[in-house]
């Protein structure tokens, strides 16, 4: 079962697939979709709950098709013909409002930097090659996983702000020099 850590709209209790998102829209190909949430998924970062809101948003606002919004996703990637101006544009509002969205972070206990780094690593590893090949599901879920998994371990309820905080950190253990960034001894 893939994990997904949640991510609260702005509305108290929405559901959890929206009536208009792609996912529900018989219209567009599955492939197509999926490349579309994957390529979301490593661009912002985000899970694919967050990636398909993405589109939704982009569908409603520009009044364009759903096929539009995932052609201009993959026309992010630089390897697609360019999209509709409208579509794409609606898409870049959407990803913006996304990224500006402000949720505070969980107190928590700094991780141990070996721990964070490899964490950090495999997120890394995993957003480029989703971004490579996003229509490869079983390795989306295991980018979502591996996007949970820095949310758990900084608190954050959004993955973008949990890698932003992992490599803040990262960087800060690195700064402190050996003494505190090395390995507790069991």
């Amino acid at each position: 079962m893939v994990s997904t850590y949640p991510e609260p709209s702005s509305a108290a209790a929405a559901p959890a697939r929206e009536p208009d998102s792609p996912a529900a829209a018989p219209s567009a190909p599955t492939a197509d979709l999926e490349h579309a949430t994957g390529t979301l998924m490593a661009l912002l970062p985000s899970n694919a709950e967050t990636a398909q809101r993405v589109l939704a948003q982009a569908t409603r606002s520009a009044g364009v098709s759903v096929e539009q919004a995932v052609q201009a996703a993959a026309a992010l990637r630089g390897n697609e013909p360019p999209a509709s101006a409208a579509a794409e544009a609606a898409l870049r509002a959407a990803i913006d409002r996304v990224l500006a969205t402000d949720r505070p972070a969980k107190r928590a206990l700094p991780p141990d930097p070996h721990t964070l780094r490899h964490h950090l690593a495999r997120f890394s590893d995993l957003r480029r090659r989703t971004f490579t090949t996003p229509r490869d599901a079983t390795l989306r879920a295991r980018y979502e996983d591996a996007g949970y998994t820095l949310c758990v371990l900084l608190g954050h309820p959004m993955v973008h702000r949990a890698l932003n905080a992992a490599g803040q950190l990262a960087a800060t253990q690195r700064l402190d020099g050996p003494a505190h960034s090395a390995r507790p001894n069991n």
